[in-house]
């Protein structure tokens, strides 16, 4: 039995997709700002974020749903963006960076720690620690880097002002890193909690400009596409010869 040939999507619908889960996947990205309006009891100036998903936190499966999703719609995003990011290297890994991202969100949701990693002493190096709060811990770090590596990648290959937006990105990731070590081990790990989540606003931020780009780019094809229709038409029109006027074969006359 002969195999059926499958027409691939258009490309407007395959940008469409990745659009969309880029937008689903931003906005379940933000769901840690949920702990201003619930009662956590998480301090935002001095607790790290992980803690709201935290074992015994009083809504600690809302915040690792909210992760979750926002894991697995990154992740489901990589393919049709794939089709959409430039034929280079660095388009590559741009797609390469967004699925590794939602990969390592997903492992943090599936992995909560058992209590807040950096205020307590215990949570630090107690030795009762479970398999999936070191999991948690390591995959956090990975993350913490992540957030340097993604806006790199897109730096590499954007210009004007979306270089100058991801260029921004990076300088304040890499200064979030740098107080979250000084805080660390000067400071007993006041204030880590603020710098933690200015590495989360400013991701954010990235994924809104990356958002952005690809409606532009859109826009700009739909733009040139018109373009290349009438002037195909104007061609065919005033040559002379039997043309087409791209819904069949007609004749033309001078």
């Amino acid at each position: 039995m002969l195999s059926v040939l499958r027409r691939p999507a258009p490309f407007g619908v395959v940008r469409g997709t990745a659009v969309l889960l880029l937008v689903v996947g931003s906005a379940a990205h933000l769901g840690w700002l949920a702990e201003f309006a619930l009662d956590t009891g998480v301090s935002p100036l001095h607790d790290v974020p992980t803690r709201l998903s935290a074992d015994g936190g009083p809504y600690q499966d809302v915040f690792r749903l909210a992760e979750g999703l926002a894991g697995v719609a990154f992740m489901l995003a990589s393919p049709p963006l794939l089709r959409v990011a430039p034929v280079h290297r660095q388009g590559r890994l741009t797609v390469l960076s967004m699925f590794v991202f939602g990969t390592l969100m997903v492992a943090r949701a599936g992995f909560p720690p058992d209590c807040a990693p950096t205020l307590s002493a215990a949570c630090l190096a107690g030795p009762d620690l479970s398999v999936a709060h070191r999991v948690n811990v390591v995959v956090s770090v990975l993350l913490a880097v992540q957030y340097v590596v993604g806006p790199i990648v897109l730096a590499l290959w954007w210009h004007g002002p979306w270089r100058a937006a991801a260029c921004a990105v990076v300088g304040i990731e890499l200064l979030a890193v740098g107080l979250l070590v000084l805080l660390g081990t000067f400071a007993s790990w006041r204030y880590t909690g603020l710098v933690a989540r200015v590495q989360l606003v400013a991701m954010s931020a990235l994924l809104a400009v990356g958002i952005g780009y690809l409606v532009m780019i859109a826009r700009g094809a739909g733009s040139r596409e018109a373009s290349w229709r009438l002037r195909a038409r104007a061609t065919t029109c005033t040559d002379g010869t039997t043309c087409t006027d791209g819904t069949g074969a007609s004749p033309c006359q001078a």
